[in-house]
């Protein structure tokens, strides 16, 4: 069976027809969902890869506003965010990379074809989208950066030819919660056209703080504006070029004491400190996960970015082949600062860092005409990042007392006599290339069977430097030891490759097999890191590198079309196994990475889509995931155990065992009103998880399967005009965490209990319920 030809600009046009359409407009068959996963347009059912993919409508049907809003709906895939919000974390098959460091992602980002080299960046809004695809195992032949685990290829709506229109849509609901965007497509002369996107969104966030009186933490506000024009001064030539800005303020997340981790003894000891410095009681909210903190809480984000992206396409360049280049160019910088760094009620320790990418990419591509007994793809990749992350700190007015209570007046009066702003500095500069050539070519034995071999050569060269400059001694001993490392070099070179077996057992039943193989870039640790208590002194340049995390992926896999094209049903089982793992250990208030040894990640993958009646639609995604390190003897510890662990059989953090993802939408005629009524609900369901910041098998910070369900129900009109709905999310108000973290310097705080391993445990808290309205025009 052989998918019709279409190049990947000209899909992008075909699918964009009718994106004016409205949201919730439903059909007896299921609609047909075309991705680009192998750089040609391609019905995913005919993908021979674990692929979810989610169309625009889907996206808009679920009132998914923001990129976490897809780990609730794509088996095996986690987007959460820890006690930053540029800490994102984008996890496939139990495996991810935090954001606000200078590792490579584990899982790949690209928008309209182009590479974002740092989660952080991806922070922002899913408006105006075509297809959303979670490409899972690694990537090691066709994407431009290698990816270990994974890929998201976003591709947002392109303008459309001979097209005037207007979109407007806005939403509102509690927590000061209001959003709008405004989408119109406008043709400029015969053969150019234009795409306009503007939104804004804010919140007034979901905690209170109990200590100041303050009901803003975690608020956030958003504006963004994207532009592209699409030009044909032919049939066989197109150049699309896409502009985007945005910009990003909040005030962190909601961080509780999480209630079964507190005794009273931490308690008492917490509630001494606060007596002792204010006269006033410390003793944090235990009551619940009630989004109620007790701390000082004056965190601020602020993101700004911009970027440009010129697509060219040139079909039947010569003999049938068409040839494709992806320019991209992305400028990214986010200031956060924490106070407290502690979280407690104590003017104690000030962080503020500023994070800087200025990212080039460039691929081409000649793509070879489908249809024929051999087709191939091949290309050239390069890119280049100029990454800077600087980091200071400020000593709070309670800082140096504490220094007192805990190590004596007389360290306390030195800590007291250096600099309280900036105390510590630490400059981190990183200068990356990539070049990469890659092939990969499908041959049709007949109409039922075909094999696909692809290899890519990588080449990754990284400069470095790292200093950390000191006002304050005490505060160095404690937070940055004085380091210069100002000729910091890696180099890596890398052959990955793939190869798949696919085989029509009917028209529309298909069954694969992949053996493929990834890697990811080692580099530089990024961070400042406290005196060593054994050597007296900060990391040597040799520990400030990581070697490259390589993988090696099985997948047995089927695709069916059923009942007439009324239901898809998918299912992927693999194995991917993780040499030279990268992983982050947690020393007091910094995480080094290291090398960590073997990981193993198994599982099933099930995706079903069904419409048994034209008015009703199911989706169905779960997942199984067996998750095991092979070898781990350097594991960071259980809190105040000395040395490491052996965490061998162990499951790595955030891979739950099962989880469960369903969706089911009714639409039906109301009456001879010429108006049609709605009613979608959906679930998420997760099994135990380990949560935590570090990979020490801590059983505190293992977070209770929940389950979170979220209700719509609304209005539109049958003539594709207008749409308006009401929303609950979180109906049940489940409290849970989305991470966590042990307390920041427990051992001075007397937080952690040495005899049996634990601690006070923070938790990074997930949404609660909210309630909202939205509403949906279409001019044309």
């Amino acid at each position: 069976m052989k998918a019709r030809k279409l190049t990947p600009v000209a899909a992008a046009i075909s699918m964009a027809a009718g994106s004016i359409s409205p949201a919730f407009a439903n059909t007896f068959a299921l609609e047909e969902v075309v991705v680009t996963a192998t750089k040609r347009a391609e019905n995913i059912q005919d993908v021979p890869i674990s692929v979810s993919a989610f169309s625009g409508n889907f996206l808009e049907n679920s009132g998914m506003e923001d990129l976490r809003d897809l780990g609730a709906i794509a088996p095996n895939l986690t987007i959460t965010q820890s006690s930053q919000s540029v800490n994102q974390r984008i996890s496939i098959r139990g495996v991810g990379t935090v954001g606000n460091n200078a590792m490579d992602p584990s899982v790949a980002v690209y928008v309209d074809g182009a590479y974002i080299a740092r989660p952080g960046a991806v922070l922002g809004n899913l408006k105006d989208i075509e297809v959303a695809e979670v490409l899972r195992g690694p990537q090691g032949t066709l994407f431009g950066r290698n990816a270990s685990m994974g890929a998201l290829n976003i591709r947002t709506r392109t303008p459309e030819m001979d097209v005037d229109s207007l979109k407007v849509d806005a939403g509102m609901g509690d927590y000061g919660a209001f959003d709008t965007t405004l989408v119109g497509n406008k043709a400029l002369t015969g053969n150019l056209v234009a795409r306009v996107v503007a939104s804004y969104a804010e919140h007034d966030g979901y905690g209170e703080n109990r200590y100041d009186g303050s009901d803003t933490v975690g608020s956030r506000q958003s504006e963004s504006l994207k532009a592209a024009f699409l030009f044909e001064p032919s049939h066989t030539v197109s150049a699309l070029l896409r502009l985007d800005y945005q910009e990003l303020a909040g005030t962190g997340s909601v961080i509780e004491v999480l209630p079964e981790s507190a005794n009273g003894s931490n308690l008492l000891t917490l509630d001494g400190l606060g007596n002792l410095l204010h006269g006033q009681s410390a003793a944090p909210d235990v009551s619940g996960l009630d989004h109620e903190i007790y701390q000082v809480h004056e965190d601020k984000l602020s993101d700004r970015q911009w970027g440009a992206t010129l697509d060219i396409t040139w079909d039947d360049a010569f003999a049938g082949h068409s040839v494709r280049a992806v320019t991209s160019y992305r400028d990214w910088q986010n200031d956060t600062s924490e106070f407290s760094v502690f979280r407690l009620p104590l003017d104690d320790l000030r962080r503020i860092t500023a994070f800087y990418s200025d990212a080039f990419s460039q691929e081409v591509q000649l793509i070879s005409p489908q249809g024929e007994k051999f087709d191939y793809v091949a290309g050239l990749y390069y890119f280049r990042e100029d990454y800077d992350i600087d980091q200071g700190t400020d000593l709070g007015a309670d800082f140096c007392p504490l220094v007192s209570l805990g190590l004596g007046p007389a360290l306390g009066s030195v800590c007291a006599a250096g600099a309280q702003t900036n105390a510590t500095f630490g400059e981190f500069s990183q200068q990356a290339q990539s070049m990469a050539g890659f092939f990969q070519g499908t041959y049709h034995i007949s109409d039922t069977f075909s094999l696909t071999a692809g290899v890519r050569y990588s080449e990754d060269d990284k400069d470095g430097s790292f200093e950390v400059t000191s006002n304050n001694l005490v505060a160095s001993a404690a937070l940055a030891w004085l380091e210069s490392h100002p000729d910091l070099r890696f180099v890596d070179e890398q052959v990955t490759w793939l190869a798949n077996a696919k085989y029509y057992l009917a028209d529309d039943i298909m069954l694969y097999a992949t053996y493929s193989t990834g890697y990811k870039s080692g580099g530089f640790n990024s961070v400042a890191v406290p005196r060593d208590p054994a050597t007296g002194a900060g990391l040597t340049a040799e520990q400030r590198l990581f070697d490259s995390e390589e993988v090696e992926s099985y997948e047995l896999g089927v695709k069916s079309t059923l009942l007439e094209g009324r239901m898809t049903a998918n299912a992927t089982l693999y194995r991917t196994d993780v040499e030279n793992f990268q992983d982050r250990s947690l020393s007091d208030l910094t995480f080094i990475t290291t090398n960590a040894g073997e990981l193993r990640q198994q599982g099933l993958e099930l995706d079903v889509r069904y419409t048994p009646v034209e008015a009703l639609m199911v989706s169905l995604g779960y997942a199984y995931l067996d998750s095991e390190f092979l070898a781990y003897r350097s594991a960071s510890p259980l809190p105040g155990q000395p040395g490491t662990q052996d965490l061998a059989g162990s499951p790595n953090r955030y891979s739950p065992e099962h989880q469960v993802n369903l969706a089911s939408q009714w639409t039906q005629a109301l009456g001879n009103t010429g108006m049609d009524w709605f009613v979608r609900g959906e679930v998420v369901w997760q099994d135990d998880s380990d949560v935590g910041a570090t990979t020490n098998s801590n059983p505190q910070t293992l977070q209770d399967a929940y389950a979170v369900a979220n209700l719509r129900i609304g209005l539109m009109s049958q003539d594709a005009r207008w749409s308006v709905n009401a929303f609950v999310e979180n109906v049940d108000d489940e409290a849970y965490c989305v991470g966590m973290y042990e307390q920041p310097n427990g051992g001075m705080f007397g937080t952690v209990d040495a005899v049996n391993g634990t601690t006070l445990i923070r938790c990074v808290q997930g949404d609660p319920r909210t309630i909202g309205i939205r509403g949906t025009y279409y001019f044309d």
